[in-house]
């Protein structure tokens, strides 16, 4: 009978540690992350490897999995759907929240960019936004911010993006051709350490 305990004792203690622990009420499950780093006021941070595979630099916000602001919106705020789609042609669709809600957030993050981006410049530049999108310095913005840096567009006087590529071989190894990622380093941190570009 003591042989027969002991091997369902065994047998039970090895069905317990075969099986999930689950989440004691009141604690946190642990998470584990590909890539360290701490999360700035935004809720986001830096992940220059791509280890993400969302660039670089990615959020965090209210705990969810990596994901980015598409147009400066998360789309967990809002339910889980994006808010602003952008299609190539650079025409915009709104979705539930507001336009106010919208483009207080595009500015903020549009002023974050000024280091790359003046919206007279890329206007002038860009003979095919003209028509497409117009003057409105917001939307010339959410189309460099969505579309233009992935491409490489200059987005102002100052700032080139292939010379700071170039100029920088230690970004040329990390980010390679994501040219999205060399906007986002310079106005991070390239622009304070007073690197070539």
């Amino acid at each position: 009978m003591k042989k027969l305990s002991k091997k369902v004792s065994v047998l039970l203690s090895c069905l317990v540690l075969s099986t999930a622990m689950p989440v004691i009420p009141g604690t946190s499950p642990i998470i584990a992350e590909a890539h360290p780093g701490r999360t700035d006021s935004q809720g986001g941070h830096h992940d220059y490897k791509n280890r993400s595979g969302l660039g670089s630099y990615h959020y965090h916000c209210g705990g969810y999995p990596a994901h980015l602001h598409e147009n400066g919106v998360c789309p967990y705020k809002s339910g889980g759907q994006k808010n602003v789609s952008q299609s190539s042609s650079g025409s915009n669709s709104s979705g539930s929240n507001t336009a106010a809600n919208q483009t207080s957030i595009t500015t903020d993050l549009m002023n974050s960019y000024q280091a790359v981006f003046d919206a007279d410049y890329y206007y002038s530049h860009n003979s095919d936004l003209q028509s497409a999108i117009g003057n409105n310095k917001l939307k010339l913005f959410e189309h460099f911010y969505t579309t233009g840096m992935k491409e490489g567009r200059r987005g102002n006087e100052d700032f080139d993006v292939a010379s700071y590529k170039e100029n920088n071989d230690d970004l040329k190894t990390a980010f390679g051709d994501d040219w999205k990622a060399y906007y986002d380093h310079y106005v991070q941190s390239g622009c304070k350490e007073g690197r070539a570009h």
